[in-house]
């Protein structure tokens, strides 16, 4: 199921700070770290013989081949949709975002596995040059952002194949499916897909108490950015809420256009179940006496999910905007331990 990218994906790509999102975006880049392991090249799991090559890429910008089966593979977006796809095909990058350090779903033993991850985090995106030196047969932009444009690609394409779609225009299920095509590991991929939505089932089996009930996400950002209604109708944050058995409270369409928490808007963020994810300096918000009047913090149903204190990271709010096949089983699990210590 597509679904329209909230506000909230569009900060991945705007804040490159310690906030509750932090980076991502088209924008990220040099230097790339070089680990020194001895993998050089991708391990993908024998071919299932259902992909026939040569296979023919096709993007907005033109179109690239394959001539074969790919073994090394570079991951250019600097979210990390693809990497979390292909890590769950059993395969590993030769090139990676080095976002995937804050993914605390990942195995550290997959991601010790890439060899080389370009800084992510930089604000620039990363060049053509540090893709080159990676040597890939198969370049993946599955979850690229706006600031992949015909230069870009065509920079790219001049390197190797290049596999390629707009963040928003796959779900993290066609995604998966689409490399999985692509890698020839079509049935590997299915597999995948349906054991992450085997996981978000019974999750939800495991909670009646939440049918019915109204629940809000928050994120709570430095104050110059301010607070932002993450679980508008439509975001990613409200499907899980609702494959949960939530329902949004009727003020949720409110905060469709932007997401922006007015002063006067604060008091529409009640719901049975307010989940409140800040970042490392959230006070502004959180000790407002507006914020405290909000029946669902005075009666004690607001749980607040902090940021990391070492990193400022705020891992599972910077989950939500990366949901893939590996992250949402971890996403839904930790979604239903915050709502099941307000529905008591």
């Amino acid at each position: 199921m597509r679904n329209p990218r909230s506000r909230a994906a569009r900060l991945v790509g705007a804040l490159i700070t310690g906030l509750v999102l932090i980076t991502a975006c088209g924008t990220s880049g040099d230097p790339a770290t070089d680990k020194g392991s001895a993998k050089t090249s991708t391990s993908l799991p024998a071919a299932e013989g259902s992909t026939t090559y040569p296979l023919t890429l096709k993007t907005p910008f033109g179109s690239t081949k394959l001539d074969k089966r790919p073994n090394r593979i570079a991951i250019v977006t600097a979210n990390t949709l693809d990497t979390d796809a292909l890590l769950a095909l059993g395969g590993t990058p030769v090139f990676a975002p080095s976002t995937v350090d804050r993914n605390p779903w990942l195995d550290k033993g997959d991601v010790a596995g890439i060899k080389t991850l370009w800084d992510a985090e930089a604000g620039t995106e990363v060049s053509a040059e540090s893709v080159a030196a990676a040597s890939p047969d198969l370049i993946v932009a599955l979850a690229a952002y706006e600031t992949f444009d015909q230069a870009r690609f065509d920079k790219l394409s001049a390197i190797a194949p290049v596999l390629y779609a707009a963040q928003g225009d796959l779900s993290w299920q066609e995604l998966t499916r689409k490399l999985g095509s692509t890698l020839d590991l079509t049935a590997t991929a299915e597999k995948a897909v349906a054991a992450a939505e085997k996981k978000v089932v019974q999750t939800r089996a495991a909670h009646p108490e939440f049918k019915g009930r109204s629940a809000t996400h928050v994120i709570v950002y430095d104050e110059k950015y301010g607070p932002y209604y993450a679980s508008a109708p439509g975001s990613d944050t409200a499907l899980l809420l609702e494959q949960l058995g939530f329902v949004l409270p009727a003020a949720a369409s409110k905060f469709t256009k932007d997401g922006t928490i007015s002063d006067e808007l604060v008091g529409l963020i009640d719901a049975d179940f307010l989940l409140l994810s800040t970042s490392a300096n959230p006070e502004y918000f959180v000790d407002a006496p507006l914020v405290k009047a909000v029946p669902a913090v005075a009666d004690g149903r607001a749980i607040t999910n902090p940021a990391d204190k070492k990193t400022s990271t705020n891992h599972f709010a910077w989950g939500l905007n990366v949901q893939s096949v590996l992250s949402v089983p971890w996403l839904i699990e930790q979604l239903a331990e915050f709502g099941a210590k307000a529905i008591r």
